[in-house]
């Protein structure tokens, strides 16, 4: 697990810290102060040696469409990941884990012929293009290859890998190896995936560990009896039942349904990793969020999964401290992110300043 991760040029954080990091991790500030930056660029650190994360950071924004201007120096797909667009600028992300010590990752766009001599490629820069649209019906133009370097220092190992924009296409050379350990992301606006669902159901009942999905559940809906998969048109759906003739997909039970369910999934198959949740209190109902962080905090434990997530909501900070309170640890801080003129940084809640902030109605959010 994370007992640190610091932030350099990384979208809007120039050099950010944060220390005291727990099991239970809960993101707060006020709208563009980069709570979901954060999650962002922790996800790009636990996929370790992969560059290719910084477009799946875009994605997971709902922006999928790769563009590369035709000039000598135009834009490129992963300029939004450096602070205010300064591309000349280095990223650093520097986490320490219990699982792989003090990790550091850089990314850096190259950009002189020296540089791109120690790309482990046939890339020629004096030739290669990359155009949106079709890249292999464009003629080569000098001097429009893009490539994004990612370099890894962690104990004694270290290495680099390429993410290349060029007149082939894209592609990662060389081969990125698997992350240290399982990461899952769930964006705020982003549906849940029903046959990601009923797959990673599947691995829990092939270990009998099932029970954990349906007694969270019950919190919100208590008639669920059972959880069964159905294949509907060759896709694989949950459905519940809830005490009548039909079973009902888990769907169609409310957005609460859904957003928990992927919840619990996620930290039952990311055992001994993370999970990144961006605004964790979307579709749950204020009166069950207490019991929710409870569930949440009790298969945490479960299964040693991280959780890291975002909120705006008073009403969720609170169901956290007082649901967490009910578990067998309180490993829990809030992370409360501030503007202080030019700079964001982090204030760090743990449980008897928490309370007393609570009980005093300042504001934490």
């Amino acid at each position: 697990m994370y007992s640190s991760f610091e932030v350099r040029n990384f979208k809007c954080f120039e050099d950010l810290k944060i220390g005291s990091i727990r099991r239970i991790n809960l993101i707060s500030g006020m709208n563009n102060v980069g709570k979901t930056a954060f999650l962002e660029a922790l996800f790009v650190h636990c996929g370790a040696y992969n560059p290719g994360l910084v477009l799946r950071v875009n994605s997971l924004r709902g922006v999928d469409v790769i563009e590369v201007e035709m000039a000598k120096w135009g834009g490129t797909p992963w300029d939004s990941i450096f602070i205010d667009f300064r591309t000349s600028e280095t990223v650093e992300l520097i986490g320490e884990n219990d699982k792989t010590g003090r990790r550091m990752v850089r990314l850096r766009i190259l950009r002189e012929p020296k540089d791109l001599e120690g790309v482990p490629s046939q890339l020629h820069p004096e030739k290669d293009v990359f155009v949106a649209g079709q890249p292999s019906m464009i003629p080569a133009i000098p001097g429009f290859a893009r490539v994004l370097e990612l370099e890894y220092e962690e104990r004694e190992n270290s290495g680099r890998s390429f993410m290349i924009l060029d007149n082939k296409g894209m592609r990662i050379e060389p081969f990125a190896p698997s992350p240290p350990f399982q990461t899952f992301f769930q964006s705020a606006w982003m549906l849940p995936n029903v046959q990601e669902q009923a797959k990673f159901y599947g691995n829990l009942v092939a270990r009998g560990e099932e029970d954990v999905v349906l007694q969270a559940l019950r919190l919100i809906e208590p008639r669920i009896r059972r959880i069964e998969t159905i294949v509907v048109a060759d896709k694989a759906i949950l459905h519940g039942n809830i005490g009548i003739e039909k079973l009902i997909p888990l769907a169609f039970l409310g957005g609460g349904m859904a957003r928990l369910t992927n919840l619990i999934l996620y930290i039952a198959n990311a055992r001994d990793g993370v999970v990144l949740i961006d605004e964790i209190e979307n579709g749950l109902h204020h009166s069950v969020m207490a019991k929710v962080w409870r569930a949440i905090g009790d298969a945490a434990h479960q299964f040693n999964t991280q959780l890291f997530a975002t909120t705006h909501s008073f009403e969720c900070i609170k169901a956290a401290h007082i649901g967490l309170l009910e578990t067998k640890s309180y490993d829990f801080r809030l992370h409360r992110l501030e503007r202080i003129k030019n700079t964001i940084e982090a204030v760090s809640y743990d449980q008897e300043n928490l309370e007393s902030a609570i009980e005093q109605g300042l504001e934490v959010r």
